[in-house]
């Protein structure tokens, strides 16, 4: 499980923010993986430099590096977030085409392209097959948002028979059901709004709020997917987000924020406690990657462009996830 969204401010700086759902907590760091980075593509069995040098949150699977979201330094943002029961890959290579796995393809892309538009084309000639990492399986049950600079977004599913690309036009994404559903499931909370209704009468007995906020109400609380989404695209559609990487940065957490999991508030069929381990957000035009974790709400920030973009090897920053208190006195 997971949320992710975009966001802008009204000069024009572009961000995507997601929280990281999980029950199993993951052995994430922040990396940057410089254009001279020789990665190893699984399926193609061939080490390849990148176009593009990208910033990410990343974990590892027997010693390959999996980026779970991150953005190149083009401006190109990508994050992969869970799909259950839904997603569906090809069971054979293609000659033909790019042979890509699930869980490579957040750096496929960002290696690779700089826009949206790159990244459409480049979706026509490329197959998804779900091969053996190391030999052994891995579960992805997965779908992206991939959204650039000129703050468009698109998903991109693969589900039995289809490979689909939406237009993002909310600037969110959870998880299960497929994204069309979601949109359709948001005609249902087209009354809900952010002014108090007006008075009225039953009868002959006035009704009448006793506080602010009662237009919101039968918005959705819960933590499932679809609740989620309906309340993250509410939060992102009436937030007054003013000028500055500052609003843009505040304005992302304090929306994911009030979709996060608290850690006891959902728990699987396997007594597994669901958590939102951390949660990112990236400036697209200045390429800082900040993010807080759930031990530690203070924000930490890497600034791609103040490292050597033409390196060798990946830099790791150190996963900051111990609790940080400013004394004051």
């Amino acid at each position: 499980m997971c949320t992710a969204i975009t966001l802008k401010t009204q000069d024009g700086l572009h961000a995507l923010g997601r929280n990281l759902d999980i029950v199993a907590l993951l052995d994430v760091a922040v990396i940057l993986i410089p254009r001279s980075y020789a990665f190893t593509h699984t399926i193609m069995s061939l080490k390849k430099k990148n176009k593009y040098a990208m910033v990410g949150m990343s974990t590892t699977f027997e010693n390959h590096v999996l980026l779970v979201d991150g953005m190149n330094e083009k401006g190109l943002a990508c994050a992969v977030l869970e799909l259950p029961k839904y997603a569906s890959w090809s069971k054979a290579l293609d000659k033909d085409k790019i042979n890509v796995a699930p869980y490579d393809f957040v750096y496929w892309i960002l290696a690779n392209f700089q826009s949206l538009e790159e990244v459409k084309d480049g979706l026509k000639n490329v197959n998804l097959v779900n091969e053996p990492l190391e030999g052994k399986e891995v579960s992805v049950d997965v779908h992206w948002i991939v959204t650039d600079r000129t703050g468009q977004s698109i998903v991109i599913e693969k589900t039995k028979g289809n490979f689909r690309i939406y237009n993002n036009k909310v600037g969110v994404l959870t998880n299960a059901p497929t994204f069309d559903w979601h949109l359709i499931n948001l005609n249902r909370y087209m009354n809900i709004q952010v002014t108090n209704p007006h008075k009225v009468k039953w009868g002959h007995q006035e009704l009448s709020f006793d506080s602010e906020g009662f237009g919101g109400i039968g918005l959705p609380g819960d933590v499932s997917s679809s609740s989620r989404f309906v309340k993250a695209a509410f939060l992102r559609n009436h937030i007054r987000v003013e000028k500055g990487e500052d609003a843009l940065i505040t304005s992302t957490f304090h929306i994911l924020s009030n979709v996060a999991v608290i850690k006891g508030t959902a728990v699987t069929c396997h007594q597994q406690y669901l958590k939102t381990q951390c949660t990112s957000c990236m400036c697209l035009e200045t390429g800082v990657y900040y993010y807080n974790t759930y031990n530690n709400n203070q924000i930490n920030a890497i600034h791609l462009f103040d490292e050597n973009l033409d390196a060798f090897e990946v830099k790791v920053f150190p996963y900051q996830d111990k609790l940080v208190v400013q004394k004051q006195n």
